[in-house]
């Protein structure tokens, strides 16, 4: 049955779409709603526009001399058509909570009624026709635009949302029967077309909806449903999880309660199971925000299997056809902005990610057709917005930013010893060189807040944190000497006269610049006068830009304080990529030699969770070895009073625990590989590195020699040399006293020449 719409309906049209206006002014968008319960769009709208829609396809073949005016009706018929489309489909998500989840059933109705080969042929044929003409009028222009506006608020309605671990629910989405309709009629292919071509002049209005309809395209789809990853740390591979018979032996411990019990246990699996448990409890362990508590757009969602091999298809395409000129022209619109927050560059940042991320996955895929993002602007302006994102503590588009850095590091350290080499060569040397680049890493660190942040935030920090360090190192060992841009203050003296003396940088604090660095018009030197007439010892501080050589052990050390500390043990929980967390700690806790920094008693806590048989015991003993020689310099520490006042720690409250844990400690050899930082002696080694000091502190060792006597015994048995000694504080030291970044410098400066 074909609809034949009346002689009234452009007039019906008009009424409808001036109601719709008139409705905007007021509030709870009452004809919208009256439009979506009386489905109006589905029964009448639709169906005017297909039949004009051939309409129009029928008279742009024919000859005849009546066919401009049937054109012409036409055309605005469609065009009513098409912004009605527009207005009853857009989206509700800047709305009131109230006004969303009202509108939510009916745009989910709107998305079913698109997802058809009629209504999406009938689209794309109008859009085709009218852009693949040279030169077009204004009305078949803007008749285009609105038809990518209808694809792009059609995809961009979600679906309800059905968890991937959910068993037994059936997946209802209509996400993936569009995609399959969309590449069925060839829209995606059209899609890509205009993006391949949109450098062009005449297509560059069209940049932000062709990245929306990219970026709706793959909504909620994990790059891991088109390429297989390798499984985390916290899962079971294969027969990991089987017992051996043999571990039914063994000796028979006896852990006191420490109220005069004793508990008889058999394994030392068993003497872990009593305080694993214990601290499972959500008031006993602070935890972050799960993924659970964020927006249900940042959710995974499960990909209709005959979907998959259509989402490759266009992410290839896209990847090696579109995404140079598309992402390049698009940062070249950034330059130009003259905000620095919008809507665009996150999406923007993501996509680039994501994308990159695919490439990486396919090794069909040539590194070259992602190099746009190693063009050292391109990648500069991409540091600054995460600089700006941080400052400004929108973490959603931080995130999306860390998780193009990441992507992009990933890709220039691939590049290195192939073609792109002098590529990746040039970006990485521009990178390392911009100190305020390098401090940027050590801030994403400590801006964590667990009731602030999520922890897919936290993840993401720990995984750009890690592929940064090792890259770094990378490189900084294939050269002889790496240098590093900074901005440090330097004190100046004004003296009367005009003689100027420069002197060297150890002498800064009494130099004196010139004063054409000081002072740029007559009106600031007549100031600087007046100044240097009132005290000849009157200073100010200036800066300048030195180079100084890179050291980066140095650099590991920024890392090494309480707020990263604190942020990584919020990830000892599973599940979670321990690959990521656990050299940070490592490089803390033993290379660093900070052990303290893990002396607080909700730390300590969260170590705890690491000896839960249910998760990591006994696999992964490099995390549990760590932790158990974390957990030996907090027991030396804890039993003297000496040391637990020096190194500022906090006592557990549990005491089954700690007995537990001193019975693990006595029997096993986790956490002995390692040369201990702290011992009870680490008073008489101070004392014989500082001989001024040696009095006091052989008196505040005298304090330390009542400790437990197996700890004492376990001590002395150790043969090997010393270590060189803990900084005694314990106390957090700023990244400028490690490693002399105090930057004011625009990040990128250095990407920018």
């Amino acid at each position: 049955m074909e609809y034949v719409p009346s002689d009234d309906c452009l007039s019906s049209l008009k009424d409808i779409k001036r109601y719709i206006q008139m409705d905007e002014q007021g509030e709870g968008k009452l004809v919208l709603e009256w439009l979506g319960d009386w489905n109006v769009l589905e029964t009448d709208v639709i169906p005017i526009f297909i039949h004009n829609a051939k309409k129009l396809l029928s008279v742009a073949r024919s000859d005849r001399e009546d066919s401009e005016w049937d054109r012409d009706i036409a055309l605005k018929t469609a065009m009513l058509c098409v912004e009605l489309f527009v207005f009853t489909t857009w989206s509700m998500s800047s709305e009131a909570e109230d006004v969303k989840s009202k509108f939510i059933r009916i745009l989910r109705s709107y998305k079913r009624a698109f997802a058809s080969s009629d209504v999406v042929s009938c689209l794309l044929s109008v859009a085709v026709m009218y852009a693949r003409k040279l030169v077009s009028t204004e009305k078949e222009t803007m008749l285009v635009k609105g038809i990518l506006y209808v694809f792009r608020n059609i995809l961009a309605i979600p679906d309800p949302f059905v968890s991937p671990s959910s068993s037994g629910l059936s997946q209802i989405e209509s996400h993936d029967t569009l995609i399959s309709v969309l590449d069925k009629e060839l829209a995606i292919d059209f899609f890509l077309t205009l993006a391949s071509t949109t450098d062009h002049s005449r297509f560059k209005d069209l940049r932000p909806t062709l990245l929306d309809i990219i970026y709706f395209i793959f909504y909620r789809v994990p790059v891991s449903a088109l390429f297989e990853r390798p499984q985390v740390w916290f899962e079971p591979k294969g027969n990991e999880t089987r017992q051996s018979r043999h571990n039914n032996f063994g000796g028979v411990y006896a852990v006191s309660t420490g109220e005069g019990t004793i508990m008889p246990v058999f394994s030392a699996k068993e003497v872990l199971e009593p305080f694993a448990n214990l601290f499972k409890k959500r008031s006993n362990v602070r935890k972050p925000r799960g993924t659970d508590d964020g927006p249900v757009e940042r959710q995974w969602r499960t990909v209709d299997p005959s979907c998959i091999p259509i989402f490759r298809r266009i992410a290839a395409t896209f990847i090696e056809s579109c995404f140079n000129p598309f992402i390049g022209a698009l940062f070249e619109d950034l330059k130009t902005a003259t905000t620095v927050v919008n809507e665009i560059t996150p999406k923007l940042l993501y996509m680039c990610a994501y994308f990159v991320d695919i490439s990486l996955a396919n090794p069909e895929i040539e590194l070259g057709c992602t190099c746009v993002l190693a063009q050292t602007h391109v990648f500069g302006q991409i540091m600054r917005n995460t600089s700006t994102y941080m400052e400004l503590k929108r973490w959603a588009d931080l995130e999306s930013a860390m998780y193009c850095i990441q992507q992009i590091l990933f890709a220039l350290g691939k590049m290195r010893g192939t073609k792109l080499d002098s590529l990746s060569e040039y970006v990485l040397s521009n990178l390392f060189y911009d100190g305020d680049a390098l401090d940027l890493f050590v801030k994403l660190c400590r801006v964590y807040k667990p009731t602030i942040n999520t922890r897919a935030f936290l993840e993401q920090v720990a995984k750009l944190t890690e592929t940064f360090l090792g890259i770094l190192k990378a490189y900084a060992q294939s050269k002889a000497g790496l240098l590093v841009k900074k901005r440090v203050k330097k004190r100046t003296q004004k003296k009367k006269s005009d003689e100027k003396i420069e002197r060297s940088d150890s002498d800064a604090n009494d130099s004196e610049p010139d004063q054409a660095m000081a002072s740029g018009d007559d009106a600031d030197d007549e100031e600087a006068s007046d100044e240097n007439n009132v005290s000849d010892d009157s200073g100010e501080t200036e800066e300048q830009l030195v180079e100084r050589v890179f050291d980066v052990g140095k650099y590991e050390r920024a890392f090494a304080v309480s707020d990263v500390v604190k942020a990584y043990s919020y990830l000892l929980a599973p599940p979670s990529s321990m690959e990521n967390v656990y050299p940070m700690l490592y490089r803390i806790a033993v290379t660093s030699q900070y052990p303290q920094l893990f002396f607080k008693r909700d730390i300590m806590l969260r170590l705890f969770v690491l000896f839960d048989s249910q998760f990591t015991y006994p696999h992964h003993t490099e995390v549990l070895d760590l932790a158990s020689w974390i957990f030996r310099q907090y027991m030396t520490v804890i039993t003297s009073p000496s040391l637990r006042n020096e190194y500022k720690a906090e006592e557990l409250k549990n005491k089954l625990a700690v007995e537990c844990m001193l019975t693990f400690l006595k029997d096993s050899q986790l956490g002995t590989s390692v040369e201990p930082v702290i011992s009870r002696h680490i008073i008489d080694l101070l004392a014989s590195n500082d001989n001024e000091e040696s009095d006091e502190v052989a008196g505040f060792a005298s304090k330390s020699k009542q400790v437990d006597q197996d700890m004492q015994s376990k001590t002395d048995s150790d043969s090997a040399p010393a270590p060189p000694p803990v900084q005694p504080n314990g106390r957090d030291h700023d990244i400028d006293d490690i490693h002399d970044f105090d930057f004011d410098l625009d990040i990128g400066d250095a990407f920018n020449g």
